[in-house]
């Protein structure tokens, strides 16, 4: 039997929100009655501000995916949609007090409705922006894309912890093999990164050597980016900090890709990707980790801050 908090079961039999709205904006499908889990987001933005003004669900499934869908919609009335991209599927189960391992793909199908509704309300087909990749679990539809990208924000380390994630690899078991290799591909980026992988010695990799100058830190900066950025870019305060994490994370890159810096105009950063990092779920990743990595040398300051590639 597994163990529900009371905010869980307070969710599960008190659902907030668990409606439609009839002008909402922004509606998120996903999930699949034929697998056992559906969820619709509806999300009424004012188009002026971008805040979420209502949140509203329908969901079939189990009392955890109830649960989840009633936490989500109260976490995300009142916030900018800058602050609602930001909510991860994690956060969304410590907000109940925490899940169960075996229903955190209730979480999971939460965070994907939120991207779904966000892409909806932008005039985007979710499925169209959103390349799952090669399917990996055929008896519940999961891609290579989903599995890394769970691994990789949650640090999954084993084919169970995937099948509560996701669902893959719950069914004929026949895929459990090529998860195992999508967890240890996900790793070796995740060590590369800095994150240690529990149980495992680290996969070597070239360390990053810090040059010395005697030049001035902003110009030294722009000597690594090329003299092709506006004086703007280069006499922002932001411009060492965030040539600092770029080249930090170009230094681990293995496979050619790059980062650089295209422009800051006040509190706004663009970036340019070249590589592998450059779209899908990579590019996705690559930049959540530069907004972390930024987030740790700037602190508060950089909650301000609009990053985009």
């Amino acid at each position: 039997m597994w163990d529900y908090t009371d905010k869980v079961k307070d969710h599960f039999l008190h659902p907030r929100n668990a409606r439609v709205i009839e002008d909402a904006n922004a509606v998120g499908d996903v999930g699949s009655i034929i697998c056992g889990d559906a969820l619709r987001l509806m999300l009424k933005i004012n188009p002026t501000t971008d805040i979420i003004e209502d949140a509203a669900f329908q969901t079939y499934g189990c009392g955890s995916a109830i649960a989840s869908s009633s936490a989500l919609t109260e976490m995300l009335k009142g916030k900018s949609l800058a602050e609602a991209e930001k909510i991860t599927n994690q956060e969304i189960a410590d907000y109940l007090g925490g899940l169960p391992p075996e229903k955190m793909h209730c979480s999971v199908m939460g965070r994907e409705a939120l991207d779904a509704a966000i892409a909806n309300y932008h005039g985007q087909s979710y499925e169209n922006s959103h390349d799952d990749g090669e399917i990996v679990c055929h008896c519940f539809g999961v891609g290579v894309n989903k599995i890394k990208k769970v691994v990789w924000e949650n640090h999954l380390t084993t084919v169970e912890e995937v099948t509560n994630y996701t669902k893959a690899g719950g069914g004929c078991q026949s895929c459990h093999m090529r998860i195992e290799e999508i967890i240890d591909e996900v790793w070796v980026d995740l060590e590369r990164c800095g994150v240690p992988r529990p149980g495992f010695a680290p996969t070597p990799i070239q360390g990053i050597k810090i040059a010395t100058t005697t030049e001035p830190a902003a110009s030294a900066a722009a000597a690594s980016v090329g003299s092709t950025l506006d004086s703007t870019t280069e006499h922002s305060k932001y411009f060492v900090p965030v040539n600092a994490v770029i080249k930090e994370l170009n230094a681990g890159f293995a496979d050619g890709s790059k980062i650089e810096l295209a422009q800051i105009a006040d509190k706004e950063i663009k970036l340019k990707f070249s590589g592998s990092i450059a779209a899908g779920m990579m590019h996705d990743m690559t930049l959540n980790f530069f907004t972390t990595k930024l987030g740790e040398a700037l602190g508060a300051e950089a909650k301000d801050l609009t990053i985009s590639a």
